[in-house]
């Protein structure tokens, strides 16, 4: 016998795991003190470890990073990206530690990293300007302890 589906209970279209996202960036060292440093991704350590492609890992999830040609023009998503990380307060301190180094390492580089904290998530913003909030792990996002939760698009 075939179960009856019911599908009201799937308000997301049956997508079973949302696994990258990919944005085109133009520097992979503000690219590293910003995903790995302040966020806390894990720079895949097999694949993409050129310098063309950079894939940054959030549990099991992915940022995909190219930086195709000569001076690729960085991508900004019109979407804010919702992950979900173990840690808040030790995010906000990464993410401390990364604005000192971004300045330090490259002060005359224009760039729109930015970050605040607010009541139960923190909301950054790349160098390039994509926006991220990030949120503690909670029933909301299941079983989730770090890794990629919604993209939430800005639809005219």
């Amino acid at each position: 016998m075939i179960p009856k589906l019911d599908r009201a209970t799937q308000d997301v279209g049956n997508i079973l795991l949302l696994e990258h996202f990919n944005v085109l960036i133009n520097d992979q060292r503000l690219a590293t003190l910003f995903y790995v440093t302040g966020l806390g991704g894990t720079r895949d350590p097999y694949l993409m470890t050129g310098l063309n492609n950079m894939w940054v890992n959030f549990g099991r999830t992915q940022v995909h990073m190219p930086s195709p040609g000569a001076n690729p023009v960085p991508q900004v998503m019109r979407a804010k990206v919702g992950l979900v990380v173990p840690d808040l307060d030790a995010l906000n301190a990464r993410l401390e530690f990364a604005r000192r180094e971004i300045a330090r390492v490259m002060p005359e580089k224009p760039q729109q990293f930015s970050f605040s904290r607010g009541d139960n998530c923190i909301d950054a913003r790349c160098p390039w300007g994509n926006r991220v909030r990030c949120h503690a792990p909670s029933p909301e996002w299941g079983d989730v302890q770090l890794g990629l939760a919604y993209l939430d698009f800005d639809v005219p």
